[in-house]
């Protein structure tokens, strides 16, 4: 197995201390963090890397396929919901323990926003893996979607192939901004 560059994230950056805890928590080391705005440029350099590592540990196919279904809804979350006025705050990060990879995502959205999206994700980590499918395939039938999601497929995604409970953490940044920290958990076993 290939050694792992360390990766120091920018100590000024928001993201710092949430990848802190999780490194000293879980006995993690960082496979790729990405601080500022994420485009498609990035998505695509990101999940590069992300089979790189995946390929070099020798994950099973389906361990990889859950890691990517979860990897391509997070980084496209960012890419797509980010507020342009927040876009440079935007940050990524995967993580890997002996059992696990662990995708930690980090957006500043409106507090409303951060609100619902705790709602959401709390209402998810309540539900069984058969309620689960059957409310994906409820969503994928709504006729409310738009070209830039807004059903919560993405959302369900995450859910459905990753380990639940998924974390989030919120922060107050001002009257009327909210910084989010999700945090997603991929066994590395089959």
């Amino acid at each position: 197995m290939a050694v792992v560059q360390a990766v120091v994230p920018d100590q000024a950056h928001w993201s710092a201390p949430h990848v802190a805890r999780v490194l000293v928590r879980a006995a993690a080391e960082v496979l790729f963090l990405h601080q500022g705005a994420v485009d498609h440029s990035v998505v695509e350099r990101l999940l590069a890397q992300a089979e790189r590592w995946c390929m070099e540990d020798g994950a099973p196919v389906g361990v990889r396929k859950r890691l990517f279904n979860v990897l391509v809804e997070a980084l496209e979350n960012l890419h797509h919901h980010a507020l342009d006025e927040h876009r440079s705050g935007t940050w990524a990060a995967l993580l890997r323990t002996a059992d696990a990879y662990i995708v930690l995502i980090g957006n500043p959205v409106p507090q409303t926003t951060a609100l619902l999206l705790q709602n959401r994700i709390d209402i998810l980590n309540d539900m069984d893996e058969e309620t689960l499918k059957q409310h994906y395939l409820t969503l994928l039938s709504n006729e409310g979607r738009t070209e830039r999601g807004g059903a919560g497929l993405g959302l369900l995604t995450m859910a459905r192939k990753s380990q639940r409970p998924i974390g989030l953490v919120t922060e107050v940044v001002d009257g009327g901004t909210a910084r989010v920290v999700m945090e997603l958990l991929v066994p590395r076993t089959a």
